[in-house]
């Protein structure tokens, strides 16, 4: 037999997947001697029969209904729709706030204009009674109706007071407004606002919810059905019968600041309008209230391992809990509530940190990052601050930390478990501290076309490219050599005793040369001169002639698909030898300077085993000329970044020349997908706000392709230790540091993951929390085969 409702004092704490977890919560309050207002709980199944049949129930379910409604009027001595004594309801849905994409409840349901009269008698209070009825309207009318709330506020903007006749007329404008835009009048039987309360209530879990742009491009719009909660229907208790009354919300810690305690807000009968509504009031005026809500606290934290949220009725002297749930935290709150619990035994290290999500670590840096700097930065931009490793690095153990102690208690936790390495995508030495300092393990992609081709240095590689003759070029590079090797002299000093993988040169020939328009216009205006004026420039022109000639010589019409990365050297091989001997002498220097030197030199954008074959031989060659006695001292790697999909393909063949995979995810999910990267973001950008399809795809650009993308990462991961069983691999995309994506990654076997600095805390959190879901997954299936087997 299906069962469509259930009334609270029936269920357990085990009927969760049936009630949800607020009905079950209420329901194990109840077992344990606590008072609930009465109340039940309609079924997901019922909610979504209920939806599906046009708002009409089947006769088992709407008989259900009404008996659960003439429970609660026994049990409360009130009536539904009654206009002397009303039986008023609250209707919610189950899904906990802090998860819910759109959580929405209907308050005071069976208000019409009879009973609020009867509300009025009932508190005493007609000024009240007629407060709940508008706010009401109002709920009722933006949830049924979908009408904007600022068209009630237009409405209500105008009353200047708060009179029994002002209400009273804003009650009747809020009923035309509802009349005129939901095309259907308020309705005053209380059975018919129910219906609709409740099928308001469940779809609102299902509703588009306001979301930012990034919010957009990596998820979908709507929870599933599946998904979808149970209604939870109450009835309603207003805190105003008696002297001794009121009603409260209290946080088992501090929602803030996560510093533990009893915090919340008390407003007691008749003083609504006073500023004073702390719990101080109810410890000094109901001491044994105030206690019996300590333990109430207590008893739901322990139990449930989260700080609690807590709103409560008093009524003539009666403490009720309406409901409960996990409270909203702050990122701050989050993590130090959760360091606690752990130390207290509620949690373990591993629960702990799968309850750790990406903002909780943004905003906590932010955060921690403003207020160390707010006195030193005396209101202009923060200094520079050397943030706090882990136990590794005692040295930087200092008061200036990025990093609080519970953030960095957590990342020490997840360094135990995480099987994948964190290194770093750079392109600066600054990056390179900053990464070590934030936990990288490593650079897995130093970027150094972005080291030459900033404002200072790019004159001189456009110089170098445009010279005539193999001598001009090498001296434009003997300008750019010493800047290359102080970066990487910096980058080896920081990273003492981690692989440092460089990329070669892998930058469009296209954006290294000048722009021609700009040229030729400059080209004009000098002919156009006056001859004396001219003459005088002569000089500069017949040179702007030949830097067009050469431009126009090296101009690409796909440039995209152009002379870049590894093919890029075979045009201006001068360019990677400078590169090659920067990185070497700077291994020299380090080595004799005492640091661990752990270059991994990486070959872009390899297609064929040849190509990378002729680089690697290149490699070698540079390196016995220019390291002499230290190579005993430089174990180099020489590996390929496998962006294109035919290198994914070939994978077995080019791990014979390769030390290691990198897999370059942004420029392999574009030459896969075949369009560029940011005509896509716009496109499903557009896509995905225009259309209410639920099958849109996340932006690949966002997370991982794992069905397209990740099948060729995984094959090329597969063969290539085939051929090499020890072959290091490794994602250097910024576009996997998202859980799904990198639960991929351990699955597969990769040995690292590198992102942005900024990314490395979370993505230490990720690395474990996909650790022990595959611990705990493995175990499951283990145990179910036992099962089975016996």
């Amino acid at each position: 037999m299906t069962k469509r409702v259930i009334l609270l004092e029936e269920g357990t704490a085990e009927m969760k997947g049936l009630m949800g977890s607020k009905g079950a919560d209420l329901a194990e309050l109840i077992h344990a001697g606590w008072s609930v207002p009465a109340g039940f709980v309609v079924t997901t199944e019922c909610c979504r029969e209920f939806c599906t049949r046009l708002g009409h129930l089947s006769g088992e379910g709407e008989e259900e209904i009404i008996n659960a409604i003439r429970h609660l009027e026994q049990q409360t001595g009130k009536f539904f729709g009654h206009s002397e004594n009303p039986l008023l309801l609250a209707v919610r849905t189950d899904q906990d706030r802090a998860s819910a994409t759109a959580t929405q409840s209907l308050l005071n349901v069976g208000l019409n204009d009879v009973t609020v009269e009867g509300l009025a008698r009932q508190t005493g209070d007609r000024l009240y009674a007629l407060q709940c009825y508008l706010d009401y309207l109002e709920e009722y009318g933006q949830l049924v109706y979908a009408i904007p709330s600022e068209f009630f506020t237009k409405i209500s903007s105008h009353v200047k007071g708060r009179d029994e006749t002002e209400l009273e007329l804003t009650i009747t404008e809020f009923k035309y407004l509802i009349e005129g835009e939901g095309r259907n009048p308020f309705p005053q039987d209380v059975q018919i606002q129910f219906k609709e309360a409740v099928r308001a209530v469940y779809h609102s879990q299902r509703i588009k919810a306001s979301r930012s742009q990034d919010e957009i491009m990596r998820k979908s719009y709507y929870i599933s059905s599946e998904q979808s909660a149970p209604v939870l229907i109450q009835t309603m208790m207003h805190g105003k019968c008696g002297e001794s009354s009121g009603t409260g919300t209290i946080y088992t810690c501090n929602p803030l600041t996560g510093e533990k305690g009893i915090t919340g807000q008390y407003v007691p009968t008749g003083n609504a309008s006073q500023t004073d509504h702390s719990l101080e009031r109810l410890r000094n005026d109901e001491p044994e209230l105030y206690t019996s809500l300590l333990e109430i606290g207590s008893q739901l934290e322990t139990h449930k391992g989260e700080v609690q949220e807590i709103t409560f009725v008093i009524e003539s002297g009666a403490l009720y809990v309406v409901q409960t749930q996990p409270a909203r935290l702050s990122s701050t709150a989050t993590l130090r509530s959760t360091v606690d619990f752990v130390h207290e035994g509620l949690l373990t290290k591993e629960d702990a940190l799968l309850r750790i999500e990406p903002a909780h670590i943004t905003e906590v840096l932010k955060q921690h990052y403003t207020d160390s700097n707010s006195e030193a930065s005396n209101g202009h931009l923060p200094i520079q601050i050397q943030p706090v490793t882990n136990d590794e690095c005692p040295a930087y153990n200092n008061s200036d930390s990025l990093l609080s102690a519970d953030l960095q208690l957590l990342l020490n936790w997840a360094d135990e478990v995480k099987e994948l390495k964190v290194l770093a995508n750079i392109d600066h030495p600054l990056d390179a501290r900053t990464s070590r300092l934030l936990g990288a393990e490593g650079i897995g992609l130093c970027r150094t076309e972005n080291m030459l081709l900033s404002p200072a240095r790019l004159p001189f590689v456009q110089k170098m490219i445009l010279a005539d003759s193999e001598s001009e070029r090498r001296r434009g590079l003997e300008r750019l050599l010493p800047m290359q090797q102080s970066d990487f002299e910096q980058i080896f000093e920081a990273m003492d005793g981690y692989p440092v993988t460089i990329r070669l040169l892998d930058s469009p020939l296209h954006e290294l040369l000048p722009d021609l328009g700009v040229l030729e216009k400059r080209r004009e205006w000098l002919q156009a001169e006056e001859w004396q004026e001219k003459k005088d420039h002569q000089i500069e022109l017949e040179e702007l002639e030949r830097v067009i000639r050469r431009v126009s010589e090296l101009h690409e019409h796909n440039p995209t698909l152009g002379q870049q990365a590894c093919r890029l050297s075979t045009v201006f091989p001068e360019i990677v030898d400078m590169q090659l001997e920067a990185i070497f002498r700077a291994a020299v220097k380090g080595i004799r300077q005492g640091w661990w030197v752990r270059p991994e030199i990486m070959i872009p954008q390899i297609g064929h085993v040849h190509e990378l074959q002729v680089m690697r031989d290149l490699v070698d060659h540079v390196a016995d000329q220019v390291l002499g006695e230290e190579k005993r001292h430089c174990h180099y790697r020489v590996g390929a970044m496998i962006e294109a999909p035919r290198a994914a393909l070939t994978a077995t063949h080019i791990a014979r020349q390769a030390d290691f995979f990198s897999f370059g995810t942004d420029e392999l999910t574009e030459m896969t997908f075949g369009y560029s990267r940011h005509e896509a973001e716009k496109r499903l950008l557009l896509l995905q706000r225009d259309t209410d399809s639920r099958t849109v795809t996340n932006n690949p650009f966002h997370v991982l392709d794992i069905e397209g993308v990740g099948q060729l990462i995984e094959m090329a991961v597969v063969q290539g230790r085939i051929r090499k069983p020890n072959l290091k691999t490794g994602i250097c995309g910024e576009n996997v540091i998202d859980l799904e994506s990198i639960t991929f990654c351990h699955r597969i076997g990769l040995d690292y993951v590198s992102c942005l600095p900024e990314q490395i805390p979370y993505a230490r959190i990720a690395a474990a929390q996909a650790a022990i879901k595959g611990e705990r997954e493995g175990a499951d299936t283990q145990n179910t085969d036992i099962s089975t087997i016996a």
